[in-house]
Formats: C-alpha cells, structure tokens, sequence
C-alpha cells in the first residue's frame, strides 16, 4: 500500500517538531516491565504509562498540540470541546497552562467525578445528550454561535500529531519493540502512533482494541466505511464515540493491523489483575488492551516484545463499587 498520503501530514519531521513544542506541558512517561504479564502470556510485555500525564490521561498531548498551533486571536477567544471525558480535561489543562477560558461538552450520563473534575481545571462543563457524538454536535454549534475555537478530540490533524509523539518517545525508549497496543475510542491515539510507528519501524504491528458496545472502529475497520452504532452501551465511557470519521479510519485501516473487541467483564478483569501485581489502577477503556492480550485476541507468532499503551487513570473508586468489582 502507498502510505505516503497517509504520512504527508505526519511525517516524523513534524512529529519531533510538535513533542518539542509540546514538551514543557507534558510529560516523557517511563516505560515499565510487566513481568506478571510475561508469565500469562509467554512474551516479553511493556507498558506506556500515559496515566502519569498531568490530567491521568494521554489526552493532554493532543490538546496542547492543537492549542499550541493557534495564533493568539484564535486562542483569545477561548477553547470548547466535547469529550468523554479526558480529551475534555487535557483541553482544560492546555487552556490554563495558556491562559484561555475552555468550555466543555459532556453526554448526560458522564459520571460526576469526571464533571468535578474538569471544573477543577477551571473548565466550563455542559450537559448534552445521550453520547458524545450529540455532544460534539451541540459542542460545534456553541462554537460557532459564540465565536470559540473548537477542538476535535480526535478528527484533526494537530491533534494526531500530538497523540503521535506517544510513539515517537516509546520507539526511542524501546527500539526493539514488535507490537504496540491501543485502546480506541474515536481513533486518534492509534492512528497518531501508528503512522509515526510505521515511519520509525515499517515491520512493526499496530493492533487496537475496544469494548463491546463501544466498537464503532472494529466494526468500521473490518467493513472498509464508517459504522455508526446506535447506541453505547459499555462501561468504557471514554471510549465512546459512536462513528469515526473517514479521514480517521483511512488511517487506522493504513497502519492498524488488526481490531479486536473484549466485553466489560474481561475489560475488569484485566483491571483488577493490574491493581493487584502492578500495583496500577486504569480505566476499563485501558485495561481492555490487557484482556485482548490475556484472551489470544491477537496472533503473538513471530513476536517478542509487546508493549501495551495505558493511556488513561481516571476512574473513581465510586465506579469501581458501582461495577461490584470492590
């Protein structure tokens, strides 16, 4: 396949530019042997602590990317977003490191530490609708309306680049490295890594995951167009866009090579296997890469070294009696 449309946009060159840019707002996360894991599963395992960002979350990459590529008109007339969650809060923290006021759109349902949350980094939050994607369409018509600069979490490409620097760091961190794993939501943590991925190591496999319920990019990945779900229905909220775009998906579908699906029960699973020998508390939208792996989801032949990006913490331990999991 000719990848050099897909790359034009996301050339290494570009990618080092933004992790420069980028680097006095967010962190080099460390790169740890999962030495539990290597016994469940007969290879070498790695893992990205993308949690230990500012915000518990990756997001803050791609936030501050875009905010970053703003001339001052546009960042002076403050930042509005719609997210799950995370994307919301790495916004928040890009407009307070950069001193601009952000408003963020959130699904009726978004659990109420995530709302605190977010108003802590002295976000606005508002209320919209069943999932994100109502609040993304309710999002770009305050924007609009109120002349506010929109951030897409994952449909543009300031904000690939940023979650692309991941990939750039760990490939660094790890040369030797066969395979990276990603939870999707939208589909901009794993297209960014995996079209730098490619660039830096062409042989390297890229595999994502999602929850059932929350599976939009598995479903679309497999059928070649974007598949819209008609509900979300996992605990993996912050996964939960029910349809990508085509632009996102014709680079997951260039890069990725393989989807996989894992239920909310394996997905809490692999949650309480990494509190309990890594001494790590993730999400359910992170720990769904462990379960893929736990559960031969992907074909491990020819593979040595894995390493599995977790890319988000933040969970309440609230969710965690609600799931019964406590």
């Amino acid at each position: 396949m000719d990848l050099s449309n897909i790359f034009k946009d996301l050339t290494l060159l570009e990618v080092k530019e933004t992790l420069s840019q980028i680097r006095p707002y967010v962190i080099k996360t460390p790169v740890i042997r999962s030495y539990h894991l290597e016994k469940l599963i007969g290879k070498e395992v790695y893992l990205k602590l993308e949690f230990l960002q500012p915000t518990r979350s990756f997001k803050v990459r791609g936030a501050c990317s875009k905010a970053l590529s703003l001339d001052k008109k546009e960042l002076s007339y403050g930042l509005v977003t719609a997210s799950g969650g995370n994307h919301g809060l790495g916004v928040c923290y890009a407009g307070k490191e950069l001193n601009t006021p952000v408003v963020v759109f959130l699904p009726l349902k978004t659990a109420k530490e995530k709302v605190k949350k977010i108003e802590q980094w002295r976000g606005k939050t508002i209320l919209h609708g069943d999932a994100w994607d109502e609040a993304n369409q309710k999002a770009q018509e305050y924007a609009q309306d109120e002349r506010l600069t929109y951030i897409h979490p994952f449909d543009d490409i300031a904000v690939v680049r940023g979650q692309g620097t991941i990939a750039l760091e760990l490939l660094e961190q790890n040369p030797y490295l066969d395979a990276i794993i990603a939870s999707v939501g939208g589909g901009g943590l794993i297209s960014g890594l995996g079209v730098v991925a490619r660039q830096m190591k062409p042989e390297i496999r890229i595999w994502g995951v999602e929850t059932v319920g929350c599976d939009a990019v598995t479903q679309s990945f497999r059928k070649g167009y974007p598949v819209k779900l008609p509900a979300i229905t996992s605990i993996a909220d912050t996964l939960g866009a029910k349809q990508t775009t085509e632009g996102t998906l014709a680079r997951i579908r260039a890069v990725v090579n393989d989807m996989q699906t894992v239920t909310d029960e394996e997905a809490l699973e692999a949650l309480l296997l990494m509190l309990e020998h890594e001494k790590i508390l993730i999400e359910p939208a992170t720990s769904c890469s462990i379960a893929a792996l736990l559960h031969d989801k992907f074909d491990l032949s020819g593979i040595k070294k894995i390493c599995i990006i977790l890319c988000g913490a933040n969970v309440s331990l609230r969710q965690l009696k609600e799931w019964k999991v406590l």
